[in-house]
């Protein structure tokens, strides 16, 4: 399941408002930490969970330094037990700088195939709930990643698939279906259709007849191409079923009203690298949706992609 053996979980600490001196996790790091524990359960992954601290102010000693990474390793021992007890095998590490910098790091010296991290704290507002560390890893990150939104809603899950019909939309697919499976959700597969040629048809007088024929054939087109990528996959293990949508619109706005109509709980989508621009998102579709996203997403990058992060 998911393809992963190697799986890296940033653990965001927050002092103790009654103990400043320790560390707890908030609501939104305890469920990328129970994703985490679940992927390693059903995919058999090696688990490491990594907290970046940010460095002490200038001046500040060795032993005060040492004292802030021992209350850190401290907070992480309790998810050591709890991975023992799922039967995966997990190990904790601490880092001092920039969360975003510190993971992408870890994942280029050590190879991990997902990151799955938390959001901001779900009293923040909706459209804010992507924190800068999380933005900063969907775009840069090589790997895909999982920014996890706590849920207290207890209900059938809804997990929309954004494929665009590429390599990377068929990658989407996969691990949509895996975590379709993972998490007991339906899985929507979805295709935002356009018609590239109608300018040209309207231009050269074509008739109301022709031009409803050619978006006819183009969403047909559209919808054999994914049901027979959704085909590709073991979509038929998903217990609460799967099922494939044709909309014409612009993609970002038609994944969004895909989102709210079907209530989703995730969203699978992938990156593309803008031409000569590595580590960054087309803006047409993925940053628009990181302005507006309600629901976790898994983002994923295309084969070749050029992280700008580079090890010492």
């Amino acid at each position: 399941m998911f393809g992963v053996r190697k799986l890296l979980v940033g653990v965001d600490l927050v002092a103790n408002p009654e103990n400043p001196d320790r560390f707890e996790l908030p609501a939104p790091t305890r469920e990328a930490v129970e994703m985490g524990l679940r992927v390693g359960e059903f995919s058999q992954a090696g688990v490491t969970f990594l907290s970046v601290i940010e460095p002490l102010p200038a001046g500040a000693t060795e032993d005060e330094q040492a004292e802030v990474t021992a209350s850190a390793q401290a907070a992480l021992a309790g998810l050591l037990s709890e991975a023992a007890e799922r039967g995966v095998q997990a190990e904790t590490q601490v880092a001092s700088g920039h969360g975003w910098m510190e993971i992408i790091r870890e994942v280029l010296r050590n190879g991990h195939q997902m990151v799955i991290v938390g959001s901001r704290d779900a009293s923040t507002a909706s459209r804010l709930w992507l924190g800068s560390t999380a933005i900063k890893l969907l775009r840069l990150c090589p790997c895909p990643v999982w920014v996890a939104r706590s849920n207290d809603e207890e209900k059938t899950q809804t997990i929309v698939v954004a494929d665009d019909l590429t390599d990377v939309g068929q990658h989407c697919l996969h691990l949509g279906v895996s975590a379709a499976r993972l998490l007991h959700a339906r899985l929507l597969a979805l295709h935002a259709v356009q018609y590239p040629l109608e300018r040209h048809l309207r231009r050269i007088d074509s008739s109301p007849e022709e031009l409803r024929e050619y978006r006819e054939t183009t969403c047909a087109e559209a919808e054999k191409q994914l049901n027979e990528r959704l085909a590709m996959t073991d979509f038929r293990t998903i217990s609460e079923g799967a099922r494939t949508e044709i909309t014409a619109g612009r993609p970002d706005v038609v994944i969004q009203d895909a989102i709210e109509e079907h209530e989703a709980d995730l969203l699978v989508m992938g990156t593309v690298a803008r031409g000569g621009i590595p580590g960054m998102l087309v803006g047409n579709t993925a940053e628009r949706l990181l302005n507006s996203l309600s629901c976790s997403v898994i983002a994923v990058k295309p084969e070749g992609f050029v992280c700008p992060v580079q090890l010492d």
